[in-house]
């Protein structure tokens, strides 16, 4: 928590954090349209009428939430990205970081995927952008590593935004998979894989002769 606060602003947060955390737990349990504020409420130890002080709405409080995780991982993503490595090391350093968070949070990224296709066009167009803008400025840092792989010659001269774009979306192609697919198996595991794709491709070397 931030240094400087005031006590009530410390309050203030600390008990939406307690109202976020309980939601995650019935959201992930019950997915969105099968969870109410009352079982909310509950959840976090709160009287429902507390809940909107910090929420306007169920609604609202799912957005955040999603809003929230998606700011955790984006900063923990930069911060890899910020590292002193290679920049082979810092896209390995970032995707088990990646895979690690999805990974510990499967339910309620599952909720996530399959609830966001029920909800009316305006309101996915309002998640969309919340979520867009931090995806953006992500891309955008692993673009400059991209970038500086190839002044090391390291990459191919490529548009270095299009290969950012083209890690993103194997990454998001397994992580669905995962996410959908009702056996189990660790999706750090197919971290290997994903370096090998988009590094190697899928060209045998006696092919490419």
């Amino acid at each position: 928590m931030e240094r400087g606060l005031n006590r009530k602003r410390r309050e203030y947060l600390t008990r939406r954090a307690d109202i976020l955390s309980a939601a995650e737990k019935v959201f992930a349990a019950k997915g969105f349209f099968g969870s109410t504020m009352d079982e909310i409420a509950k959840r976090a130890e709160f009287g429902t009428g507390s809940l909107y002080k910090y929420f306007r709405g169920k609604k609202d409080l799912y957005f955040s939430l999603i809003d929230e995780k998606v700011g955790e991982v984006t900063r923990l993503l930069r911060a890899e990205l910020d590292k002193d490595l290679s920049p082979i090391g810092k896209i390995e350093s970032m995707l088990y970081l990646q895979l690690s968070f999805i990974q510990r949070d499967r339910d309620f990224f599952k909720i996530y995927v399959s609830d966001r296709t029920r909800f009316e066009w305006t309101i996915k167009d309002e998640l969309g952008k919340r979520v867009h803008k931090k995806f953006i400025a992500y891309l955008s840092a692993l673009e400059e590593v991209m970038r500086d792989g190839i002044e090391r010659g390291q990459f191919k001269e490529m548009d270095p935004r299009d290969m950012a774009h083209g890690f993103v979306g194997i990454v998001n192609s397994f992580v669905f998979e995962w996410i959908m697919s009702p056996g189990a198996y660790s999706l750090v595991s197919k971290a290997p894989t994903i370096m090998n794709i988009f590094f190697e491709g899928v060209r045998s070397l006696k092919e490419r002769r």
